[in-house]
């Protein structure tokens, strides 16, 4: 299958008859750096990295901010629900090694130029939301809009049909691409343990890419591959091998 996103990345194949793999840092690059900060998408930048993936939440004053979570919990110093904290109460928090959270513009100007971006909307709501965003930062690079909440990124191919939208999945899809098309997506996310060749394959036959996620291990980055996952999004980009033997873009 011919990587639609290829165009607007630094490599290319060393060879013409090997296969492309989007190298996609976790959270930025979260085995380095704290997990969705900008200090974690410098990393992936600089450990060169195809894409830096982030996640979307939102302020109680509307400010679209990067953070799994739906509390802070975890990942700082503080306490609560995002959705209950402005954005100056979150920026008085620590999000690890004196990070701050970040809003999507900051994110958006560190990554414009240098790298793709890959947006989860965590939250309903939010994808047309992050679609304006993006627009109104004149982003330059390649965008993929992802979620498991497949009407954030239909809405968003309702707003321009040819976004780039990622439709992730937490367990084995029971039709292969149905849930795809009807989220008219153009990627598909699969956990790596739940992935096999012969699903890969029926997803590339229904013209869809497959990015797997979060691969870490060394043996199942190569098991990935393998089994012909187009990208990989991964904690450590850095173990992702840009390129694999075979027939492909």
């Amino acid at each position: 299958m011919v990587n639609t996103l290829a165009h607007g990345t630094q490599d290319t194949p060393d060879r013409e008859n090997n296969r492309r793999i989007f190298r996609v840092g976790h959270r930025g690059a979260a085995g380095h750096a704290p997990e969705n900060t900008l200090a974690a998408i410098r990393k992936g930048i600089a450990l060169g990295v195809d894409f830096v993936e982030f996640d979307i939440q939102r302020s109680r004053d509307g400010r679209l901010v990067l953070l799994h979570d739906e509390r802070v919990n975890r990942t700082t110093d503080g306490a609560g629900r995002v959705s209950s904290l402005t954005w100056e109460e979150l920026q008085l928090l620590d999000a690890g090694d004196g990070e701050r959270i970040p809003s999507l513009e900051a994110a958006l100007e560190a990554a414009s130029g240098r790298v793709g971006v890959m947006i989860e909307a965590k939250t309903p709501g939010t994808g047309p939301a992050i679609y304006r965003a993006v627009q109104a930062a004149a982003f330059s690079g390649p965008v993929v809009y992802a979620s498991f909440l497949h009407e954030e990124i239909l809405e968003i191919r309702r707003i321009d049909p040819l976004a780039r939208t990622l439709a992730l999945m937490g367990r084995v899809p029971p039709s292969d691409a149905a849930f795809a098309h009807e989220a008219k997506a153009t990627l598909v996310g699969l956990a790596h343990d739940s992935a096999t060749g012969e699903l890969i394959d029926a997803l590339h036959n229904a013209g869809l890419e497959v990015w797997l996620y979060t691969v870490n291990e060394p043996r199942h980055i190569i098991r990935t591959i393998s089994i012909g996952a187009d990208g990989v999004i991964s904690n450590y980009p850095e173990r992702v091998p840009k390129s694999w033997p075979g027939l492909g873009g």
